[in-house]
């Protein structure tokens, strides 16, 4: 379904979204460090009114001192700051207009007017009398205006480089953010007008990487479901042809009066019959194993005692081929998880295509690893080309002449045990073999209690 408005830019989004909350954090801030900023205010006053307080005792011996303007004044003005001699400290409210108590410093009261002006009655050592300090006008918000403030010029300059700094290293990410989803996007659309083949590119950033390798592994899984359903929709009409064709021709003969070998004929009929019938269960197995609503279904999973599972696949399909067993020396305890009869079913598919194939001589190997187990299946067959070694897990596929009827199957063991696998989570890979010209199959399997991802 095509888009008919235009949607708003989720980089758009996310980077405005991303300034207003900074300006706004900026803003709360200031506002909750008002109070740090009072404190501050307090503290330098108080330090100024202790100095004078001192001064004014240290100038006692001096001619025309503090003490000595003090004694003849009854109030002083110091720049800023006014200077009064008074009897007791709850005279300060009375000389000091408008002030109410603010808080309390060593058990004295630091006192505040409406203009935001601190007072403090301090005592004089050796007498009964106060000080009286009080601010008179703030000299910085008299005589310049607000931005003409040298602190205000700071933090303006410090929110500007904050933006700045902060603006560039949110359109970083968020630009590579937006540019791989576009890339996903391109992708996405690629794969719906069908090109099965296209992917997503990895990625290291979540959830970008987790959307791609989702994406990934439904398209994966989607393109092996069209090529199996086209390869199906071509090759079952095939398969089932030559059977039929053999039935009839046996039935014709049959008919004739003739016809002499009777039994052999209905004994091929019959045969003709249970290829058809193979065929069928197969391809019903298959599906099944493709169908992942049946495999949720599957049975409970449990510990694989693998060298138990190895030895008792062989002793049920060890005919006349000579098959032989290595176990890893080093082998521990532990032991993979997962449903039994998909295990059985894989490693039932990887011998029985290794005998059919082979020249008489197949090897079972199993390892372990600090990730994984594997189980290698060898034969001394003819090989597989490596061009050609992803095909043989397709249904159907028959590389050569040496893989046909006559080997008997239809080409749908490797697919099934392929599928098998990838149900367990386990990996199949072909390779050469030792046993020289011949295929080396290894089963790769996840080492649950080491790891925790499939390898």
């Amino acid at each position: 379904m095509k888009i008919k408005t235009k949607p708003i830019s989720m980089f758009k989004c996310l980077y405005l979204e991303s300034l207003v909350g900074m300006i706004i954090t900026f803003l709360i801030f200031i506002h909750f460090s008002a109070d740090y900023v009072r404190q501050g205010d307090k503290d330098v006053f108080i330090d100024t009114a202790q100095a004078h307080l001192q001064h004014y005792v240290d100038s006692q011996d001096e001619y025309d001192g503090l003490y000595q303007r003090l004694s003849q004044n009854s109030e002083l003005s110091l720049y800023d700051y006014k200077l009064q001699i008074i009897d007791q400290e709850e005279d300060a409210v009375h000389y000091c207009l408008n002030c109410e108590a603010l808080a309390e410093h060593n058990g004295r009261t630091i006192y505040i007017n409406d203009a935001d002006l601190f007072a403090i009655a301090l005592p004089i050592p050796d007498s009964t009398q106060f000080l009286l300090f009080a601010e008179k006008e703030d000299l910085i918000t008299v005589s310049r205006a607000w931005y003409e403030d040298r602190d205000n010029h700071f933090f303006l300059m410090l929110f500007i480089t904050m933006s700045l700094a902060l603006a560039i290293l949110l359109y970083l990410p968020l630009h590579r953010v937006n540019k791989r989803v576009n890339k996903l996007l391109v992708v996405q659309e690629a794969f719906g007008q069908g090109d099965l083949r296209v992917r997503a590119e990895s990625y290291h950033i979540s959830p970008i990487k987790e959307i791609a390798q989702s994406f990934n592994e439904m398209a994966e899984d989607i393109e092996t479901r069209v090529k199996q359903a086209h390869i199906f929709s071509q090759a079952i009409p095939h398969e089932i042809r030559t059977p039929l064709s053999r039935i009839q021709m046996a039935s014709d003969l049959l008919r004739l009066g003739d016809t002499k070998n009777k039994e052999t004929l209905h004994d091929n009929i019959d045969n003709y019959i249970e290829d058809i019938s193979l065929l069928t269960s197969d391809i019903i197995q298959l599906s099944r194993l493709n169908n992942k609503r049946c495999t949720i279904n599957s049975p409970q999973p449990e510990v694989i005692d693998l060298v138990k599972l190895c030895q008792k696949r062989i002793e049920m399909i060890n005919h006349d081929s000579i098959i032989t067993f290595n176990v890893d020396e080093n082998l521990s305890l532990q032991h993979p998880f997962g449903a039994v009869c998909f295990a059985k079913l894989t490693l039932d598919n990887l011998i029985k295509n290794a005998v059919s194939y082979g020249h008489g001589s197949v090897e079972v190997s199993l390892h372990e690893f600090n990730c994984c187990w594997t189980i290698d299946v060898e034969d001394n067959g003819e090989g597989v080309p490596k061009d050609k070694r992803n095909e043989i897990f397709l249904a159907f596929s028959r590389l050569d002449k040496s893989r046909n009827l006559n080997k008997g199957g239809f080409g749908l063991g490797l697919a099934i045990a392929s599928q098998a696998a990838k149900n367990l989570g386990w990996r199949l890979l072909v390779d050469e073999s030792h046993l020289g010209g011949g295929d080396l199959q290894s089963l790769f399997l996840n080492q649950t209690f080491k790891h925790s991802h499939y390898f």
